[in-house]
């Protein structure tokens, strides 16, 4: 009924539909970060992805949107309701793919896609494979989308995954059935509730897509009761603030005020996503709360006079969280091509008492670098090592990749940020062009195997997991255009 407030509120449509569209998708808690990443990993060949948020977080339409921004020598597989049985699973992906005459044995079924996809790859086509709601699926219909990445040439895999899904995918890929997919999963990509200030910026997100230039429509009083009830889920907020603008206008109000948001809340039933504990559970959290409150406040305290008379440890992390945070705060969707999202340069961490680092910028070859290697002569044996690496067509196997920055000039910066929690001798970086973009390219390691890519990526310090890197081959790498 959304369509009664459109001429009260001057609206040109509704702004809290909840059906996805991508004209209002919202880049901001991390969302336009993860689709950056999301549409890097879609353009290589990177194996299995996974994408988990709560029921109403904004899946949908950040697959959607991902598939709408892909290039034309993709082609995707989207399964928007993926419970099919073992037989049936392949079955629906080779129709998505054109292929009209089913064999009647999955093994024949199975055989038949496969030389679809060669013929795709032979062309210069790849095939990504998307799945919504995969925490719905049988376990036998996972396990026979995980032999679909056995499917390959002798260097390349012929399809990618991308499973999308609510917490519950989690705990259906630790089914011990399913340890051989768990494994091919190379990075996991969460999608966090909307904290108080980015579900402020989201409301207004979407009242400025659908024509509000006016001021703030909702009072700070009913901003705060619609974004508690709501939990911080973006589709919770859109049927709220659906209700609520519904309810001004019923009384002729040119603003939304808290007893709107009242009025909209005793609407809807209560959110089963907040009353998911038994009541006698609850209870006995609560008392173990309390029990546990002294104790963890003397802590705190004990603590916080620790804190005070001690240095940040890690002054590079909070930095580098705070640049990320920035690049994908912006409700703006036009966001940059595919790469792995890194405004800025990193940078290096702060001891007590000590000038902070000279910006990545200003950095000239005459600076000395904390290895008391000028930065000119640093850097640029870490160029020409990736060249001669990049020059062995025999060099094969894996890497790590860390980032993307946006000239040269930034990269001083960032290997000085990075270098006191990984080895600098296994840093490798080189310009490249994505969609047109000349970017530079930062790699860590050399792994033979991927599970020791795997593995490594596991372990790597969380300030450089920051910017949530996604294993590479060297192969592929290869393939990518020159600036």
């Amino acid at each position: 009924m959304s369509f009664l407030y459109l001429k009260h509120f001057d609206l040109e449509k509704s702004p809290f539909r909840i059906t996805p569209d991508i004209d209002f998708f919202f880049s901001g808690s991390q969302r336009g970060g993860i689709l950056t990443a999301l549409l890097h990993v879609a353009c290589h060949e990177e194996g299995i992805v996974t994408a988990v948020a709560e029921v109403g977080s904004g899946k949908t339409l950040l697959a959607r949107l991902m598939i709408s921004r892909l290039p034309a020598d993709i082609s995707t597989v989207y399964l928007a309701n993926p419970c099919f049985s073992r037989d049936e699973i392949i079955s629906a992906i080779s129709r998505d793919l054109g292929l009209t005459s089913q064999p009647a044995s999955t093994e024949e079924n199975l055989a038949q896609l496969h030389q679809e996809l060669l013929r795709r790859h032979a062309q210069g086509l790849r095939v990504l494979l998307v799945i919504d709601e995969a925490h719905a699926m049988p376990p036998e219909s996972l396990e026979e989308v995980r032999l679909l990445s056995n499917l390959e040439t002798d260097r390349h895999k012929l399809v990618n995954i991308m499973l999308f899904g609510q917490p519950e995918l989690d705990t259906l890929l630790a089914d011990r059935r399913l340890r051989q997919l768990r494994d091919r999963v190379i990075h996991r990509f969460e999608l966090p509730p909307l904290p108080h200030d980015e579900a402020t910026a989201y409301v207004d997100h979407r009242l400025r897509i659908a024509g509000w230039r006016g001021g703030r429509l909702f009072t700070p009083a009913a901003i705060s009761l619609l974004l508690k009830a709501s939990q911080g889920r973006a589709r919770r907020i859109n049927l709220l603030a659906d209700k609520s603008l519904l309810a001004a206008y019923a009384e002729g109000g040119r603003q939304v005020e808290k007893r709107h948001v009242k009025t909209a809340c005793g609407e809807l039933h209560a959110d089963p996503a907040q009353n998911y504990l038994p009541r006698a559970s609850a209870l006995r959290t609560a008392l173990v709360g309390a029990a546990l409150a002294v104790p963890m406040s003397l802590a705190a305290v004990a603590m916080l006079g620790w804190y005070r008379s001690s240095p940040p440890p890690l002054a590079a992390h909070a930095a580098n969280k705070a640049v990320v945070a920035d690049a994908v705060r912006e409700p703006s969707v036009d966001l940059e091509p595919p790469r792995v999202a890194v405004a800025r340069a990193m940078p290096a961490p702060v001891a007590a008492g000590t000038r902070p680092p000279v910006p990545a910028a200003t950095i000239q070859a005459p600076v000395k670098a904390a290895s008391g290697k000028p930065e000119a002569g640093r850097i640029g044996t870490l160029v020409q090592r990736t060249e001669e690496l990049m020059g062995d067509p025999n060099s094969r196997g894996f890497t790590l990749q860390l980032a993307s920055l946006s000239s040269m000039a930034n990269l001083p910066g960032y290997v000085s940020g990075i270098e006191p929690f990984v080895d600098s001798s296994t840093i490798y970086a080189h310009s490249r062009n994505y969609s047109g973009k000349s970017v530079v390219a930062v790699y860590l390691g050399q792994y033979p195997t991927e599970q020791e890519a795997r593995d490594a990526l596991r372990k790597l310090p969380e300030p450089v997991k920051a910017n949530q890197p996604v294993i590479r081959t060297w192969a592929g790498i290869r393939q990518e255009p020159n600036p």
